[in-house]
């Protein structure tokens, strides 16, 4: 959902910076095998259409989604010259140390879902289990290691659909928005195509 909403806020940016070059600008990007960040994308997919449920049952959703995350970093470091994907890359290497530390899924707690769930309760959710149709396990702060770098901030009502990230998730949108501003300054190398 914060992806989404970065790229929304990214292009009215551009458009508003731009105005009729912001696509022309955009297109612009001199992105090394851009390929890499929609197949990581997909390979998200799977897990974030997995119902609840015990984190055994989603072990091959689960190997996409780390797979997916090593895509990201190759994607990153091939284009670390440019600033909004600079930005971005801390995201992904905050995120991946978080999953990693936790088993392979981004922490939440009890807690951050009933923030994220109204009318739900801390104890309705399970500790342990993947919280269904998204990336996340849900483990106690005090069992949770890298507590502040997991989905522990949360876009509130009155926004459509509550929705917790993890400050790597905001990196990652920052990066998305200054990127989608185009080109800007970037060394000749990094302007070079593959």
């Amino acid at each position: 959902m914060i992806l989404a909403l970065a790229v929304a806020l990214g292009c009215i940016a551009s458009l508003v910076r731009h105005r009729s070059r912001a696509f022309g600008q955009i297109a612009a990007i001199p992105l090394r095998s851009a390929w890499l960040a929609p197949l990581a994308l997909v390979l998200q997919w799977p897990l974030l259409r997995a119902p609840p449920g015990p984190t055994q049952h989603i072990g091959v959703q689960q190997a996409l989604f780390l797979l997916s995350y090593l895509l990201l970093l190759v994607f990153a470091w091939r284009n670390w010259r440019l600033t909004g994907i600079l930005i971005a890359g801390l995201g992904v290497i905050c995120n991946l140390v978080v999953i990693a530390v936790n088993g392979g899924l981004m922490p939440i707690t009890p807690g951050t879902l009933v923030r994220i769930n109204p009318g739900s309760i801390p104890e309705q959710w399970l500790v342990g289990e993947h919280y269904g149709y998204s990336k996340d396990v849900i483990l106690h702060r005090h069992e949770t290691k890298l507590w502040a770098l997991s989905d522990t901030l949360v876009i509130p009502p009155p926004f459509p659909k509550p929705t917790a990230f993890s400050l790597g998730d905001l990196l990652i949108a920052v990066g998305v928005v200054v990127l989608l501003q185009g080109p800007g300054i970037s060394s000749k190398r990094a302007a070079t195509p593959p």
